[in-house]
């Protein structure tokens, strides 16, 4: 118990934990002295207080995972191809592996999964690139090289290099897809990040699986949703997910991506 509190109390020495802690007291201060309130710093603790320190976040990003519930491997159709999308890596020149894992990570995985059930006869990889010393990396070539070294996959490994964007991907897949005689595609990708990615493919005539994972919500993981808690920083994370595909999707409806 005692443990429990002091790991929670840590929290309010984080920088987002001292500033809501300040604004929490400036607030408290105000109304015991019967002080006007203003309204900039009372908005900015409400923001702050429902981004931080509820679900609020995870409520949001929930409604878009849920749009593709988990599926069971076992039960996905065959297909031509198994596309994997970029943001689960990026390169690395210092990790022995030479690839550095991000938050959506899950999706390489899964892929491989997927590979190992005969779904496919090859297995794409997407992903942007990093600029460094005037050149590009590749996330897609540096996890095919990481691959391929540890024999990872039982089926043909294909990267479409460089993307831009989802939509890059997309064409580029599109393209390859043509040049092969493809037609299903297993799509592999981030549950929030599926009904853009699946929107986007489908566009471009191309018959789309969805094979969701890397659930980010609260809602969607193994423990009890905290509905109250004191300022957590994970929560700017997962609001930025789902900003990030609310803007997205703006965006690519917009340009007749969708």
């Amino acid at each position: 118990m005692i443990d429990t509190v002091l790991r929670k109390s840590l929290m309010l020495a984080h920088p987002v934990g001292i500033v809501w802690l300040l604004l929490t007291l400036w607030l408290v201060v105000a109304l015991f002295s019967r002080r006007r309130l203003a309204i900039l710093p009372t908005l900015a603790w409400i923001i702050l207080s429902l981004t931080t320190c509820t679900p609020l976040a995870s409520w949001l990003l929930a409604d878009l995972e849920e749009q593709f519930p988990p599926i069971k491997i076992e039960s996905l159709p065959s297909a031509d191809a198994i596309l994997c999308l970029g943001g689960g890596a990026e390169p690395s020149f210092t990790e022995p592996t030479g690839v550095h894992l991000k938050r959506g990570a899950d999706r390489v995985p899964t892929a491989l999964l997927v590979a190992a059930q005969n779904k496919a006869g090859t297995l794409v990889l997407g992903g942007g690139g990093y600029p460094q010393d005037g050149k590009s990396h590749s996330e897609a070539d540096a996890i095919t090289a990481h691959l391929q070294r540890q024999q990872a996959s039982p089926i043909p490994i294909v990267s479409l290099g460089l993307c831009a964007d989802t939509h890059d991907e997309a064409e580029k897949f599109a393209e390859l897809a043509r040049q092969r005689g493809w037609q299903r595609v297993l799509l592999v990708t981030s549950a929030s990040h599926m009904p853009r990615a699946s929107a986007t493919f489908t566009k471009l005539g191309l018959r789309v699986t969805p094979v969701p994972c890397n659930y980010q919500s609260s809602f969607n993981r193994v423990g009890e949703v905290e509905w109250i808690h004191l300022p957590h920083d994970h929560n700017f994370e997962v609001f930025s997910t789902w900003f990030h595909e609310l803007i997205g999707t703006w965006v690519y409806r917009s340009r007749g991506w969708l």
